[in-house]
């Protein structure tokens, strides 16, 4: 089931787009004096137009380029967009036949009949609006699967493909209505444009990325089984894959019982030389659940790696605050790990240019911020990971906690069913100093994210100091 949280992300980009439709168009009927006679077919053909562009610009969200990540500040950010776009979408164009057919009220047969399959006799328009009808039928479908409809995550992603057919039957239907679109050069040349970069998007990301996208070879090395919890680590077979902590990677597993379809994975660990990485997963669907089978070998592509999550901690300009709930902690333990293990770090003269621009927490001269982390978890049960962050502390520079608290980091594991929901005010408390002058990083549930947003920012801390890693998909 789709969850929509209050991440926030850029919309600019998508108002310009759809009010540059709409004003193409209607300057278009004001050019031509083609204005209808019918009222009602104003906010029909606007919501055509809306929710076209709406649908379009969600599916170019989804090829996961570097241009688009990094314009919206991160994959999770342009995952959020995409799937609030697709529901609005089809919210909005259903206003479209209701208006169409409205005029035909109050006879309710001849109003419903209107928003249905026609018998064409040979005339365009019919086809045309047959054509629409089942392009709404499909994406209705479609979205009753993403919203309401709860299926194993393998499934739903195959769901996904069909819109690309959706798409196919609205470009169908626009050629065949011969209306607006057709009718006016401008608005013309836009809405095809808009409609081929879709479908050049989808072409991409369903036929060529496995080919095209950002793809390593890797295999695993190592499998460690914690309760629910897997710790995968994987090694390169060739070409390696740099990568920051807290990023995520999408995972193609090649092994005879696993499904083979792409799911993503934060990285659990800090960079290392040897480009090896580590992967925290926990078995909660019919995929993850398969993965017991993965074995140190085992051949995968790992394509990515994408995020941006850890950019505000590599800055080291204000201390931080890292709050993880259940496998949400695992973006943090890579940072967790530049934080505390200064000692492995390189003279600049050891290390290329490059890597040490890209990389400021492997070079001594970086100096860490102070962290405080809490990892949120219903029961102690549920903690797979309070035993790798402890581990960290006690072989670290500090070899204890009570070096570490009294060099100013925190750690603790709440577990919300014994202290009941976490507060920023019990936060703000446990930290050295507060948190209104910190950087406030949140990963977990929405519900989780979504309510202590609204403390921390009751509490002063500037929106631009509360980072987001949101990637609540379904």
């Amino acid at each position: 089931m789709l969850t929509t949280s209050r991440t926030h992300v850029k919309i600019a980009p998508v108002i310009w787009l759809v009010g540059v439709t709409l004003l193409l168009w209607l300057g278009s009927k004001g050019y031509y004096r083609d204005w209808f006679a019918n009222p009602y077919k104003y906010p029909a053909k606007a919501a055509s137009l809306t929710a076209t562009v709406l649908m379009c610009v969600s599916i170019i969200l989804s090829t996961r380029t570097r241009v688009v990540e990094n314009y919206f500040g991160g994959m999770d950010k342009v995952y959020q967009l995409h799937k609030r776009l697709g529901r609005l979408s089809f919210f909005i164009i259903l206003f479209h036949p209701f208006f169409l057919a409205v005029d035909r009220l109050p006879d309710v047969v001849r109003f419903l009949g209107a928003m249905w399959f026609q018998r064409p006799a040979g005339e365009r328009y019919l086809w045309g609006q047959n054509v629409g009808v089942a392009a709404l039928l499909g994406f209705a479908a479609l979205i009753a699967v993403t919203l309401w409809i709860k299926i194993p995550y393998h499934r739903w992603k195959r769901t996904h493909e069909w819109f690309g057919l959706v798409l196919l039957l609205v470009i169908v239907h626009i050629l065949l209505v011969d209306a607006d679109v057709a009718k006016y050069p401008l608005l013309r040349l836009w809405m095809y444009a808009i409609l081929l970069a879709a479908m050049a998007a989808f072409v991409y990301i369903r036929f060529l990325y496995r080919f095209l996208g950002p793809r390593f070879e890797y295999v695993v090395s190592d499998v460690v089984r914690l309760g629910e919890i897997l710790d995968v680590t994987f090694a390169p077979k060739g070409r390696q894959m740099d990568f920051k902590p807290s990023q995520f990677v999408y995972l193609v597993i090649h092994k005879e019982g696993i499904t083979p379809e792409p799911h993503p994975y934060s990285i659990a660990c800090g960079y290392r030389l040897g480009a090896r990485f580590k992967l925290g997963i926990k078995q909660a669907g019919d995929h993850t659940r398969t993965l017991n089978r993965l074995e140190a070998g085992d051949a995968v592509t790992v394509y990515g790696p994408y995020g941006h999550f850890s950019d505000k901690f590599l800055a080291g300009e204000r201390d931080c605050v890292f709050i993880g709930g259940g496998i949400g902690i695992t973006p943090f333990i890579g940072m967790w790990h530049v934080a505390l293990h200064s000692e492995d770090r390189y003279d600049p003269d050891e290390l290329p240019q490059p890597l040490t621009r890209v990389h400021p927490e492997i070079v001594r001269t970086w100096k860490s911020p102070l962290v405080s982390l809490f990892y949120v978890c219903r029961t102690l049960e549920e903690a797979s990971f309070d035993k790798d962050i402890r581990a960290e502390v006690t072989s670290s520079q500090f070899h204890g906690f009570e070096e570490f608290e009294q060099r100013g980091h925190h750690y603790e594991l709440y577990l919300s069913a014994q202290q009941g929901r976490l507060t920023a005010d019990y936060i703000d408390r446990k930290v050295r100093g507060g948190v209104k002058d910190k950087v406030v990083f949140l990963c977990g549930p929405s519900r989780m994210t979504d309510a202590l947003i609204v403390q921390f920012r009751a509490l002063g801390v500037d929106r631009r100091q509360i980072v987001v890693e949101d990637f609540n998909l379904v």
